[in-house]
């Protein structure tokens, strides 16, 4: 425990995430050709600013549209991806045009060939045969798409693909359990642990980031938007929603705001609360949480505007932060341990560390991509909450 401990204050996972990670953009160009975003990730990757599972995203996507040619079978039957560290000079070479692409392909080709580069392919993982989150009950239902595989299986859901500057992006992903790294699991999560550890979805925060919704109120298209119907979960970015299918797969119980809300003594019966983007939450249940003894604040700008909610019409109203209802309002609560700015926005998470306030713990940047990109940044999370 005091080896865990002192990793929360010194440790600096380095956990850096570009826009062309996996969980952002979807890759397209003609056939035959290399599109910019593959050789920016070399670049990135050469100088380390982004994880393998950015590079391999690459290469997958050049095999898939047959610019590389595999011939070996013995890659169907490998899960994961390793590369020599030493690859890295040559896929900096190659950013930077000092290799042309003819010479960089054959050499991937001759590297996957003989198993000094390990990909997944997108048809070696069936989607349909994956364990995902307890908390998901209609996966059957959704189209899914293999994207990569990291700590664990990534999918992504073609219904929900956003176009954004002309670029296409997923709008969710699914995370699955990979069986090859079932000891790690067991090592970091608490299926057999008698923890009572319980992770607060963002419910509320899921409808306000909603169309309509807080923020066409913020864009000013819409005046009456401060109050908005409670809409369905999603899982995407501003929800935690690779966070929230993490700790729902390593056996965490997952409470929904509402349950909290109308009964806040609920978070009594836990010893550990997780909360996530949790933004926009009620009078009671920021009483509730800041009371409670031992939380974990994951996510910047958790706590951040208050709302009241109304059950019998379905909907929530923006009170109080966020610049409302005047501008100089930050923090709804003005909590003296609002740690939004500058937090929220470093989703490089280039050095991530634990801190510790008066009711637990914070984070210092935005971990929704770790779960997606980074092996070592997820367990390394993992381990740290489940020791605290």
């Amino acid at each position: 425990m005091r080896n865990i401990l002192k990793k929360i204050l010194v440790l600096s996972l380095t956990v850096i995430l570009m826009i062309s990670s996996i969980s952002m953009a979807l890759p397209s160009a003609h056939a035959g050709e290399i599109p910019a975003w593959i050789k920016n990730n070399a670049g990135w990757w050469a100088e380390g600013k982004i994880f393998d599972a950015s590079f391999v995203s690459g290469i997958e996507w050049l095999i898939t549209n047959g610019v590389v040619t595999v011939s070996s079978t013995e890659q169907k039957t490998k899960s994961g991806f390793e590369i020599p560290s030493w690859i890295k000079n040559n896929a900096g070479w190659w950013a930077e045009g000092l290799i042309p692409d003819s010479a960089f392909i054959s050499a991937l080709e001759w590297l996957i060939d003989h198993g000094i580069v390990v990909v997944n392919l997108p048809s070696d993982v069936d989607p349909y045969d994956i364990t995902f989150a307890p908390m998901l009950l209609n996966v059957a239902q959704q189209d899914l798409q293999y994207v990569t595989t990291t700590f664990f299986h990534v999918f992504g859901d073609l219904d929900t693909i956003q176009t954004i500057d002309g670029v296409e992006h997923w709008g969710s992903l699914y995370l699955g359990l990979n069986e090859d790294r079932m000891d790690e699991y067991n090592e970091v999560s608490i299926w057999n642990d008698t923890q009572k550890a319980a992770v607060v979805f963002p419910t509320f925060t899921s409808t306000a980031y909603g169309e309509p919704g807080f923020y066409t109120y913020f864009r000013g298209e819409c005046d009456a938007c401060t109050t908005t119907s409670i809409t369905t979960l999603r899982l995407y970015y501003p929800t935690s929603g690779n966070a929230i299918q993490t700790f729902s797969l390593m056996g965490y119980r997952i409470l929904d705001e509402a349950a909290i809300d109308k009964n806040p003594s609920i978070l009594e019966e836990y010893d550990k609360i997780i909360m996530l983007h949790n933004e926009y939450v009620t009078q009671k249940m920021f009483d509730a949480i800041t009371n409670h003894p031992k939380v974990i604040y994951l996510y910047p700008n958790a706590l951040y505007a208050e709302i009241e909610v109304d059950y019998d019409a379905n909907t929530i109203t923006l009170i109080r932060g966020h610049g409302y209802p005047e501008s100089e309002i930050s923090n709804g609560f003005d909590w003296e341990f609002d740690n939004t700015h500058p937090y929220e926005y470093d989703n490089q998470c280039l050095t991530m560390k634990f801190y510790e306030i008066d009711n637990g713990w914070m984070t210092n940047c935005y971990p929704e991509q770790v779960f997606t990109n980074s092996i070592e940044g997820t367990y390394e999370i993992l381990e740290i909450i489940k020791e605290l």
